[in-house]
């Protein structure tokens, strides 16, 4: 059994055993995400508010600290429905997993680079140890790709697999590694720690590392067999983003909740920066998609004949486009 797969179980008889049982006819619905940051809001926002419970699913949901350990349980069957980075679903489908993106929740990569101060230039990290999620992740990837394009390659540096956002924060502070990737609420700690934003997200954009960053992941057999459950899940799951959008105090109440932060200066800060990151229609980006593609062609022969438009699958958005729900939920 997976590492992944145990530590589902292990949650899943937790989560079974402490709480009370599910509205009568509601499919009970175990998601995956691999982040505990404001951009996961809405997926905490759509369950607390009852908006999963509304489109007939019972979502509880599971925090595995990385999206390539996320898609282990996505493709061992643990689990319908995961929330993770991009490059997790592109190199599990680049490998042959039957995997698709189904849903965009953030179609750029939003999160500043961070470096102790003694750090003045991007040039000073050679030789020096920088953090990420795991190979393969989208912290990994996003970090490669701006290095590079700075003018440093992956052996001019040493790559360290930290795991979470708050591991690698607490490594930054400690001196342990010279620079990362942070979303908030981390990134917003680490400035009031003194920590030095090497590279801003706004000079990311211009970099142009703007890709699928997080996203909705599910097997192609889901999405023909089980599409109600899915497009349920998507519709819950919107109006959490609206409700993240419009509601500040509400966003910093749930933020608290499922991270335990309970400063509210850190907590208004983080929602402050981040929370316009969060696509507001749920599409994919098949453009994201590509420059991933673009970039994983340099270094893998296989991205090299791939197609954006096969990673991903928007007939459950263009469905909801459709039948006006998209429009209906904004104007509410």
């Amino acid at each position: 059994m997976s590492k992944a797969a145990k530590l589902l179980l292990a949650v899943a008889f937790l989560i079974g055993s402490a709480l009370p049982a599910a509205a009568a006819g509601a499919e009970k619905l175990l998601i995956v995400h691999s982040a505990l940051n404001l951009l996961t809001s809405p997926l905490w926002m759509a369950k607390e508010k009852g908006y999963f419970s509304k489109y007939g699913v019972d979502v509880e949901t599971i925090y595995i600290p990385s999206g390539t350990l996320g898609m282990q349980s996505l493709l061992g069957g643990e689990t319908k429905i995961i929330v993770a980075d991009g490059s997790s679903a592109i190199n599990a489908r680049l490998r042959g997993a039957p995997v698709k993106i189904f849903l965009g929740m953030v179609n750029f990569y939003p999160n500043p680079f961070f470096s102790v101060p003694e750090i003045k230039t991007p040039a000073d990290l050679k030789g020096k140890k920088i953090a990420v999620t795991r190979i393969g992740s989208s912290s990994h990837t996003a970090t490669v790709m701006l290095l590079k394009k700075l003018g440093l390659d992956e052996k001019d540096y040493t790559i360290m697999q930290l795991g979470s956002t708050q591991n690698r924060l607490t490594a930054l502070t400690k001196g342990l590694i010279q620079a990362t990737t942070l979303s908030a609420p981390e990134s917003v700690i680490a400035r009031k720690a003194g920590m030095k934003v090497l590279i801003s997200p706004s000079e990311v954009m211009k970099l142009g590392v703007t890709f699928q960053h997080q996203c909705g992941d599910v097997m192609e057999s889901t999405l023909k067999n089980d599409r109600a459950t899915v497009k349920a899940f998507a519709k819950g799951y919107l109006e959490g983003v609206r409700e993240t959008y419009r509601s500040k105090e509400e966003s910093m109440k749930v933020l608290s909740k499922y991270t335990r932060i309970s400063d509210p200066q850190v907590l208004s800060a983080t929602y402050d920066e981040a929370y316009q990151a969060i696509e507001k229609e749920g599409s994919p980006t098949e453009t994201g998609i590509q420059v991933m593609l673009t970039d994983m062609a340099k270094t893998d022969a296989q991205a090299r004949q791939a197609r954006a438009a096969d990673f991903m699958d928007s007939t459950i958005i263009g469905e909801l486009a459709r039948e006006g729900f998209i429009k209906a939920l904004w104007a509410k």
